[in-house]
């Protein structure tokens, strides 16, 4: 379910968010495909064993092309990081995907942050 949200998040994001940037090579090298997609699927181990709220593949994207993703919360978004393996040459690239209805300049959501803003929890004459 993952795949198929970061996708489509990829091919037609909204109108406020903006593209993925492109591809870039990575600093590792790999003799074949079948190594390049062995370090995809440690990629995806790492970072479901390091708590990231979401990590999957490596899946087939297209002919010879395989791809896996991780993805953590921070802030008011989610950071996506896409790795790529065409052949045996490995790509990268992350992005921020801010969640809806919320700006960078909002607070960052904390129990401190809602009780600041909860008017129930203000008495009169009291902040």
């Amino acid at each position: 379910m993952l795949i198929a949200l970061v996708l489509a998040a990829a091919a037609a994001p909204p109108a406020e968010a903006p593209e993925p940037p492109e591809f870039q090579r990575a600093s590792e090298r790999f003799g074949d495909s079948a190594s390049c997609r062995a370090h995809l699927g440690r990629l995806v181990g790492d970072a479901r064993a390091s708590g990231f709220d979401a990590a999957e593949g490596p899946y087939e994207f297209a002919a010879a092309e395989v791809r896996a993703h991780t993805v953590r919360a921070e802030g008011h978004g989610h950071v996506i990081a896409e790795y790529r393996c065409a052949g045996a040459e490995l790509g990268e690239r992350s992005w921020t995907r801010s969640m809806a209805g919320r700006t960078e300049a909002e607070e960052e959501f904390t129990v401190e942050s809602v009780a600041r803003r909860a008017g129930w929890l203000k008495h009169e004459g009291r902040e």
